[in-house]
């Protein structure tokens, strides 16, 4: 709870400690600035990016369900609702495009549900930092990447995210991704 502004909010700690790294700290307030940046209905909203006692916190709006507990719970979402999911997560991801910004991680995961069902795609740009001190060029969950990613290219563009949503959309209408491993 947002004691000051009384509202609820969801507060992410990242797991790196920002002593043992200063360039990562670095980078996590870069990704913080560029995600508070993105005013869009269908992307969580980031209040604040905090530093402390060794540790860097983003503060960002609640949302409380997920695409992936819900693909988990139902076994599968109704094609009519994956479109128009799909068409939402879509609205988030053009304006992010649109002002140049490239997900890297979309997956069920980064979908978030609000109380009415809206999804609102999260963590634009924070698995990167996050993943800072292993490799910039393999960031992403395995299963989700484009082939470029995983050949590590260094110049992806928004085609990345869009093989990683077409990932998550078959995912949603069958209850598991297209491969494994």
């Amino acid at each position: 709870e947002d004691t000051v502004l009384k509202r609820n909010v969801a507060v992410k700690v990242m797991n790196q400690l920002v002593s043992v790294e200063s360039a990562y700290a670095d980078a996590v307030r870069e990704e913080a600035r560029l995600a508070a940046g993105l005013r869009h209905e269908n992307i969580v909203t980031v209040h604040d990016f905090v530093e402390e006692d060794d540790y860097a916190c983003i503060v960002m709006e609640y949302v409380p369900n997920s695409l992936d507990r819900e693909v988990r719970k139902r076994g599968f979402i109704t094609p009519s609702r994956t479109v128009g999911i799909g068409l939402e997560i879509c609205a988030g991801l053009a304006h992010a495009h649109n002002l140049g910004i490239v997900h890297r991680d979309i997956k069920p995961h980064n979908i978030l549900l609000d109380g009415q069902g809206v999804p609102k795609v999260t963590d634009f740009g924070i698995a990167r930092a996050i993943n800072l001190s292993v490799s910039l060029s393999s960031t992403g969950t395995a299963i989700y990447m484009s082939p470029e990613q995983c050949r590590g290219e260094s110049q992806m563009d928004v085609r990345s995210d869009l093989y990683s949503l077409g990932v998550t959309l078959y995912e949603m209408l069958t209850g598991k991704p297209p491969f494994e491993g």
